[in-house]
């Protein structure tokens, strides 16, 4: 089968791998039929994440059919169109039962902070994600869920990852009715968190980015102002002037580290563990939310940030 390969640091290849096997009764393969490209997975191709290996295939964003099951699995059959969450649980551990399954004990044996995620490295447990034409599913029991056959698959794949996170990006802001909620990235998270604000019953919703595209987008999609930082003098002072010098009641951070790194470790080329990049946009939220309000950050930092 062809996958999209990890090569090193800005280089990826597709290139012809074995196909996946069943390799624990609860596993499912399934043939994938959409994938997307995720705002992190560049953090892995710019080499920022740790223990990122070459032969790795990135890619936890993805849709299919599917192909085979195991002896113990029973939530899915062989045909099924199924989404993929990105997170890995067994459903069984403490974590799991918490409703915590980000966190899961059994799908990470690194025993990091995280469960295990589709090809996000071996941190993340080293599997192999869904960049490719055939992916393998472990614990399919708790994961893999049936698509409606009136659903578009192009809508389904975005229940994998940027629907609920930028859902729950908005969640997190405890968003109340006539307030004003103000999202910094203009990315796929940030313009569902944009169009998430309304459903919660937001007044006002402002969404900051520099790229002009997107900002159009984002303001046709999500019915939101939109304006390029790159624009103003000072965003934070444009902020809290839009905001009769209150400040937004809700600021949510859809950006993290930026992924490229600064200009000094790129220049130097000594970008290490997810330490590269800086905060700006959760420096901007903090400082444009009002006294008493909430800054929601969904955007991935690295170890000094943490």
């Amino acid at each position: 089968m062809l996958a999209m390969n990890y090569r090193g640091p800005f280089r990826v290849r597709a290139e012809q791998r074995p196909m996946p096997e069943i390799l624990h009764p609860e596993d499912a393969i399934v043939r994938v039929t959409r994938t997307c490209i995720c705002g992190s997975d560049l953090h892995l191709y710019h080499g920022m994440v740790p223990d990122t290996r070459v032969g790795s295939t990135f890619g936890h964003e993805f849709i299919g059919i599917i192909e085979e099951v195991g002896p113990l699995v029973t939530n899915v059959k062989v045909g099924d169109q199924v989404l993929v969450p990105f997170n890995i649980a067994c459903g069984k551990c403490n974590f799991c039962k918490q409703g915590l399954y980000g966190n899961c004990h059994e799908s990470n044996t690194m025993a990091t902070a995280v469960g295990g995620i589709f090809g996000y490295s071996h941190t993340a447990g080293g599997y192999n994600g869904g960049q490719a034409e055939y992916v393998r599913v472990p614990y399919a029991n708790v994961g893999p869920t049936v698509i409606p056959p009136d659903m578009d698959p192009d809508d389904a794949v975005l229940l994998t990852d940027v629907v609920p996170t930028g859902y729950q990006a908005a969640e997190m802001g405890g968003i109340k009715e006539d307030d004003t909620v103000v999202v910094f990235g203009a990315g796929p998270i940030g313009i569902m968190a944009a169009r998430c604000a309304w459903f919660f019953g937001a007044a006002r919703v402002i969404i900051i980015d520099h790229v002009d595209y997107r900002l159009e987008f984002a303001k046709n999609y999500a019915k939101c102002e939109a304006y390029n930082f790159k624009s103003m003098a000072d965003p934070v002072l444009f902020l809290k002037k839009t905001t009769d010098w209150y400040g937004a009641d809700v600021c949510i951070d859809c950006v993290g580290c930026e992924a490229e790194g600064n200009a000094l470790q790129t220049f130097t080329g000594k970008i290490t563990l997810m330490q590269a990049g800086a905060a700006t946009a959760l420096q901007w939220a903090i400082n444009s939310v009002k006294k008493g309000g909430i800054v929601s950050v969904v955007g991935v930092y690295g170890p000094p940030f943490n």
